[in-house]
């Protein structure tokens, strides 16, 4: 635990380790060796396969490259939840913001992001927007999100690493709390114990009564199959029956006519003359193009075979079952392109429900990043803590927005005014960044003076569905819109 000397600076163990504890896939490959390419070609696999697999997050992972929805539903969440972040400092053991801590928060994730060892050659470090983006990922597909924050020989932050849910196990230390261990079956290797001070992670609506996260995909899997396979049933269906065939008749008395008198009275010989003559038939017929006539001598008929009353309609059970999988998904078929029908305004509050649940796949991301943040941040001897949240996620177009900000703005001018902000906080809010040095102190002096151009009307004309569901706030800023 960390200590406070005399200074206040904080003081960690030197226990902590400076180089990275845990591994990554690429460690079952030896020192300049060829890593393999695992690129799976799960498009001409069978879906059965993924039915059978033992891990759901592996099943989830492979469905992801094999079932079209799936690979949408994760792909949306991610893309969505991804709604830019902020990370503030707060003096530790209190609510108290810390301008300094806030820089030092930055100034390591500057270093996370782009400031690396040139030195030693290629940096195999994933930017900030791409480690995020990442733990978004894992938590949306294994609802888990772990990683360790991984130190140089300066005990200063290094890079932070992202371990697959797969890889971790759970060990107890038998008084009722537990600790991970990576598998060493996943990475190569033995068992990795990671009780360490620089690993964290978190789960999506973790349940009480199990150990290990549960997946908040999981009930797609045996949906998308059971998707997967009815379109396929659908496809075998419509190329049996759905399409007319030519249909070429040989007459074999003509063809064996038409042998050479040699041929005629040797058995064999006429039995392989009119098994070529077939041959040439079928060699011709499969190599037309449709818009190629076919001319024969009167040994050959030709007709088109129709298929006739057995014309399947599969449209209400495609829908349900596609609401199945939306459901199972924690999408919706709006979403997933799966309307099929409904009116616009049902898919616009599905959009709005759509949104909120993709704020739970930030939760997990927003504490291990916290941790991870807070730590970097005490190494360098700041006794903060530091807060990650992403923003709020929106829709709209930034320029549609505009009326929003200004709003917004001029609500934390008026807290700055009255003094329930200080200058520091207002301007962590404006996103203006730090204040420059000799900039006047504002907060609590009454500047705030509100006008009529900060009076701004927001909005636009709404159908019926969306006044049936509109909270009632005002439309502008200053008070009430009546």
């Amino acid at each position: 635990m960390a200590k406070k000397n005399v200074n206040n600076a904080v003081v960690l163990p030197r226990s902590v380790a400076k180089k990275a504890t845990t591994k990554t896939i690429s460690s079952k490959t030896a020192k300049n060796g060829v890593i393999p390419n695992d690129s799976s070609g799960y498009y001409n696999q069978s879906v059965q396969d993924i039915r059978n697999e033992p891990s759901q997050a592996t099943a989830l992972r492979k469905l992801c490259k094999k079932a079209g929805h799936v690979s949408s539903a994760v792909f949306s969440f991610v893309e969505i939840a991804k709604s830019g972040f902020t990370a503030t400092a707060y003096v530790t053991g209190t609510n108290e913001h810390s301008q300094d801590g806030t820089n030092v928060a930055k100034s390591v994730m500057a270093r996370l992001d782009t400031l690396y060892d040139y030195s030693k050659g290629y940096a195999d470090v994933m930017s900030l927007d791409s480690l995020i983006e990442t733990m978004l990922r894992e938590a949306n597909l294994t609802s888990f999100v772990g990683a360790e924050l991984v130190l140089n020989e300066a005990f200063l932050p290094d890079r932070i690493v992202i371990t697959p849910a797969e890889s971790i196990k759970w060990a107890s230390n038998g008084d009722g709390t537990k600790h991970p261990v990576q598998s060493g079956a996943f990475v190569g290797g033995d068992d990795i114990p990671l009780n360490i001070a620089t690993y964290w992670t978190s789960t999506v609506h973790q349940d009480p009564t199990k150990v290990y996260a549960s997946p908040m995909l999981e009930p797609a899997i045996e949906t998308a199959v059971y998707y997967t396979e009815f379109v396929e049933d659908m496809r075998r269906s419509v190329r049996s029956t759905g399409h007319s065939r030519l249909i070429i008749t040989l007459d074999s008395e003509k063809v064996a006519a038409a042998a050479p008198d040699d041929v005629k009275d040797d058995a064999k010989k006429l039995s392989a003359f009119m098994a070529a003559a077939l041959d040439e038939v079928v060699t011709l017929v499969r190599g037309m193009e449709p818009e190629d006539a076919l001319v024969t001598y009167d040994s050959i008929e030709a007709d088109d075979l129709q298929a006739k009353d057995v014309k399947a309609d599969y449209t209400q059970l495609l829908t349900a079952i596609s609401g199945m999988l939306a459901t199972s998904l924690k999408s919706h078929p709006s979403i997933l392109g799966l309307r099929l029908e409904g009116s616009q305004s049902l898919s616009n509050t599905e959009s709005m429900v759509f949104l909120k649940i993709a704020k739970s796949i930030q939760k997990p991301v927003e504490d291990v990043m916290s941790r991870a943040l807070t730590l970097a941040v005490r190494l360098y001897g700041v006794d903060v803590y530091i807060k990650f949240r992403f923003n709020p996620i929106n829709l709209r177009p930034e320029d549609e927005l505009e009326a929003y900000k200004a709003m917004q703005q001029a609500r934390i001018l008026e807290q700055l005014s009255l003094g329930f902000l200080t200058d520091d906080q207002a301007a962590e809010k404006l996103g203006t960044g730090t204040r420059p040095a000799g900039a006047p102190t504002l907060s609590g002096t009454m500047f705030y003076k509100q006008s009529a151009t900060d009076v701004k009307e927001v909005g636009a004309p709404r159908d019926a569905q969306a006044e049936a569901i509109d909270p009632g706030t005002p439309k502008k800023a200053g008070g009430s819109s009546q």
